[in-house]
């Protein structure tokens, strides 16, 4: 054998050593794959990352109106729709005297992390009562918050602080919105709400009779005791049941139908108090509510004099038995600040 095929029988015998070699190594990898646990993945948090996190993951919010009602309810869930177009800034929520808010508070007021420059030029108390379930805690929530709560639960003291602005002036206007417990056993509890009262929201519900006929026979005797020359505006909540068909059936197995726009007139006359009409459900005639009022109660102190009484302010002062029901202020004299009795 010459030196040439010696030469290349060493390489075909190495080439076949490598293959061999290789088969081995590769077999090898197979057997032992099974033993082998995979390396779980590198996250990384997107916490701080600018990453978008999917509403699937996210708490969608649904004890948002949870028991004790003590949590800030002023980021609304994701799936409930923001009231738009308000010329109000963020609310403040006081439960029991305590401010809860994702923005700072001072002394029960908003500090200038609400973009808040200057001090409001009104600040005014409006206290709301009727019975238990009426809608006076969606009234309240619906204005100030911006959304329709769907879960219930009830009220014993809530008060919430909002800012709007005076349609008439443009000046801006704090109110302090106190939501009231409805049920017997806070009768003694409630006449707290009442001091230094602007105006009193007297609500029913449209869909049940029974609440406006406790106006006439309870809430209207106690607020005429408690604050007597205090404004009153008589509202009719979920104006949205009054043509809901479910509804109709339902009153009419009892032998009555839902509240008229009438019926409620004529009582809001009785009252000598304005009349208004909502749903805070569909978020229709909520801003007219409060726009009213503010209306009412600056009108009242810009004015600093007494006007010829109104029609049915004879009516409160007769029922109250003071005072005859043609007899008023004289034109021109100082009106009194309206304030209520403090037990």
């Amino acid at each position: 054998m010459t030196a040439g095929g010696k030469h290349v029988e060493i390489n075909e015998t190495l080439r076949s050593f490598k293959i061999t070699i290789y088969l081995f190594f590769f077999l090898f990898l197979l057997w032992i794959y099974p033993f082998c646990e995979p390396v779980a993945p590198v996250t990384v948090s997107p916490v701080n990352q600018g990453v978008d996190i999917p509403h699937s993951t996210m708490s969608m919010y649904d004890d948002h109106y949870a028991a004790s009602r003590r949590r800030s309810l002023a980021t609304p869930p994701p799936s409930l729709t923001p009231h738009h177009n308000r010329a109000r800034s963020d609310s403040v929520r006081i439960s029991h005297g305590t401010a809860s808010t994702n923005t700072s508070v001072s002394s029960g007021r908003m500090s200038e992390a609400t973009n808040i420059t200057q001090p409001p030029s009104f600040s005014k108390k409006f206290v709301v009562v009727g019975d238990g379930g009426c809608g006076k805690t969606c009234l309240l929530i619906s204005y100030s918050q911006g959304y329709f709560p769907e879960k219930y639960v009830p009220t014993v003291f809530e008060n919430y602080i909002t800012q709007t602005t005076h349609r008439a002036t443009g000046k801006t206007v704090e109110l302090a919105l106190w939501d009231t417990a409805g049920q017997e056993e806070y009768d003694r509890l409630r006449p707290l709400s009442y001091p230094e009262t602007d105006l009193l929201f007297v609500c029913f519900a449209i869909d049940c009779p029974a609440s406006l006929e406790n106006v006439v026979d309870k809430w209207y005797p106690e607020v005429l005791h408690f604050c007597p020359t205090t404004p009153i505006v008589l509202v009719g909540l979920k104006s949205d049941l009054r043509t809901k068909r479910t509804c109709i059936e339902l009153l009419k197995t009892q032998g009555l139908t839902p509240i008229t726009p009438e019926q409620g007139e004529n009582v809001a006359q009785r009252m000598g108090a304005t009349y208004t009409e909502c749903s805070s459900k569909e978020m229709r005639g909520v801003d007219e509510v409060f726009s009213k009022a503010v209306d009412q109660v600056i009108s009242i102190e810009e004015q600093g004099y007494s006007a010829p009484p109104t029609t049915g302010r004879g009516n409160r002062n007769s029922r109250n038995n003071k005072t005859p029901a043609t007899s008023g202020p004289r034109p021109g004299k100082k009106i009194k600040k309206r304030t209520c009795k403090i037990l």
